[in-house]
């Protein structure tokens, strides 16, 4: 069972570090007091389809208004050479990228627009980044599995100061490890690497702001982590607004549009994984055409209910969901205590205290 719980709790706390990253570079490039002028579009979801016909989805792009592109990726980079194989197929693909998306099409997708150059960075945490720069710059010089992009991808350490809450981002040049193009932008990302000994700092002050209206990445997140986000937002903002709350009935499409019009992400499946993580933690039921949901109050913070939702999901609770299975077992209760009462006084009462005959 501790396995179970360490486990759900790596994934949910690699998810909500990524989700903040992105947040990160959202501040900078569309919240800062410089960046944001070079910018025509930061996009948090980009997904479509590349030059070779297959969709593409990094964790977030830049276009900039001189139409070239950043494309970034969050990678957490496994020793083995599997795993190195297919990062560089991966940012191979967005080497070649000649479009980007400039802004949200009517009915789903992306406006696109023609890009001159395509820079990569890649994300990885501070503990791997040397040796993902090694490993990257050997397998160019070797061509390993075809990789020869025209530009190298940048590699970017992120850590975690907890002490002060806030991502630190640092830029190393060893092993060819390119700073990313400016194309002659000034401002941009690589005078700021180089106006602060190669390091960045974002703070929750900072982040947070984005992410309060920005729960998800582009990464399809963790049964838990949905959870989490629906019991605190989408589920209260569902219930009916002039009653207190009960019982929700909802559906994963309706929950997945809400989403979308609200936190920019929402993918029916996704939230039917977190419906179901609630209906193992005794929290929500399924029925023929919708789920019913009660709010009950399980903690008001994120850490909170996160931590509440997840005992209660491994203790697997038996019992009635919702208040109207909760009234209904009640009136079954009722019934049969007072059907029991009407069996007693049928009966009558028996003479316990009365002597026997011949006493």
């Amino acid at each position: 069972m501790s396995g179970d719980r360490e486990q759900i709790l790596r994934e949910y706390r690699a998810y909500d570090a990524r989700v903040d990253i992105v947040s990160c570079f959202e501040v900078y490039f569309t919240l800062s007091t410089s960046l944001p002028s070079t910018v025509a579009r930061f996009e948090r979801f980009p997904r479509y389809v590349g030059p070779d016909g297959a969709e593409v989805t990094p964790d977030f792009t830049v276009l900039f208004n001189d139409n070239t592109l950043l494309v970034g990726e969050i990678s957490n980079l496994a020793r083995n050479d599997e795993s190195l194989e297919s990062l560089l197929g991966q940012v191979g693909r967005y080497d070649a990228l000649r479009t980007a998306p400039s802004g949200r099409r009517a009915g789903g997708g992306h406006e696109l627009a023609d890009v001159t150059h395509a820079d990569v960075v890649l994300v990885i945490p501070d503990a791997d980044s040397n040796a993902a720069c090694d490993r990257i710059d050997d397998a160019i010089e070797k061509r390993a599995w075809g990789y020869n992009p025209s530009q190298r991808p940048t590699v970017i350490s992120w850590s975690f100061d907890r002490p002060n809450s806030r991502y630190v981002f640092k830029y190393d040049d060893r092993a060819n490890n390119p700073r990313p193009r400016t194309h002659g932008r000034d401002p941009s990302i690589t005078s700021w690497l180089r106006d602060n000994s190669d390091t960045l700092r974002c703070s929750g002050d900072h982040f947070n702001r984005v992410k309060i209206t920005q729960r998800f990445m582009n990464d399809r997140p963790p049964p838990l982590y949905t959870a989490t986000i629906l019991w605190l937002t989408a589920l209260p903002a569902l219930a009916a607004p002039d009653v207190p709350p009960t019982d929700v009935s909802v559906t994963p499409a309706r929950l997945g549009e809400w989403l979308r019009g609200n936190l920019g992400w929402g993918d029916a499946d996704a939230v039917r994984a977190g419906l179901d993580f609630l209906a193992r933690a005794g929290l929500a039921r399924e029925r023929r055409d919708d789920w019913v949901i009660p709010l009950a109050v399980t903690g008001r913070s994120h850490d909170e209910v996160h931590e509440e939702l997840l005992r209660r999901h491994l203790s697997k609770p038996s019992g009635p969901i919702g208040l109207q299975d909760r009234t209904e077992q009640a009136d079954r209760a009722a019934r049969s205590e007072q059907q029991r009462q009407d069996g007693l006084e049928a009966q009558g009462l028996l003479p316990l205290d009365a002597p026997s005959e011949g006493e």
